[in-house]
């Protein structure tokens, strides 16, 4: 097995548990304009908004299209309201930055690889207010070694190129760096496409219907020790 010395992890999803973050950060929005947030509802905006961002990877849509159009179009679209999209957005950002639970596992692996004299990296596509603030008052900025953000950098997962920079700027070797993530077109094909070794996060034990091919699958954290 290779050695690995560069430990590359998204967040959402993966280390950060995004779903309570939107699910807190949904209520609060819906309840600004006065709409329940209803089991229908948060899973039609989930889909609306997994197809939105999945656009933007594929670079079907621009930053500011994406900011200016995703609360904008789907409230006029399945809502019938008009609202800012740049300001909704905001909004919606702020109310997503104030919860930052854990996936269960995180900590301890995350101790782990700190007692074990590994170089942690975050490298995500989310912003980066939102992401300063949810690891600052998570108090995991103390495991890593450097935080990568696509809204900084200017490329993003999957794209080859963001993780060309990360390797640049840790000085790291594929063979030694390691890839770790809950999403199979994201985290699992930009690694794939930088040619380093890849770990799918797949806590759920969902089928993979994709031709995307992950070096390892877990299903807890805690399992990368046997990796490792």
């Amino acid at each position: 097995m290779p050695y690995y010395k560069n430990i590359l992890f998204d967040l959402d999803d993966t280390l950060l548990d995004y779903g309570a973050a939107e699910d807190h950060a949904l209520r609060q929005l819906f309840s600004n304009f006065n709409i329940p947030l209803t089991a229908n509802t948060k899973r039609t905006f989930q889909n609306y908004n997994v197809n939105m961002w999945q656009r933007y990877e594929r670079n079907e849509l621009s930053w500011d299209q994406l900011m200016n159009h995703l609360f904008a179009d789907y409230f006029k679209v399945y809502h019938k309201l008009n609202v800012p999209g740049r300001k909704t957005i905001k909004t919606y950002l702020h109310y997503l930055s104030n919860n930052h639970q854990l996936i269960p596992g995180t900590r301890t692996v995350m101790q782990y690889l700190k007692e074990n004299n590994y170089s942690v990296y975050a490298v995500t596509n989310g912003q980066k207010l939102v992401q300063d603030k949810r690891l600052k008052d998570s108090q995991l900025l103390q495991y890593f070694n450097g935080i990568f953000i696509s809204q900084v950098i200017g490329f993003q997962k999957p794209k080859k190129e963001m993780f060309d920079y990360v390797l640049a700027k840790i000085n790291g070797q594929q063979t030694s760096t390691l890839m770790i993530g809950d999403s199979l077109s994201s985290d699992v094909q930009g690694g794939v496409n930088a040619q380093l070794d890849t770990v799918w996060f797949n806590p759920h034990s969902l089928h993979n219907p994709t031709r995307i091919t992950p070096t390892f699958e877990i299903h807890r954290l805690t399992e990368l020790k046997t990796i490792l």
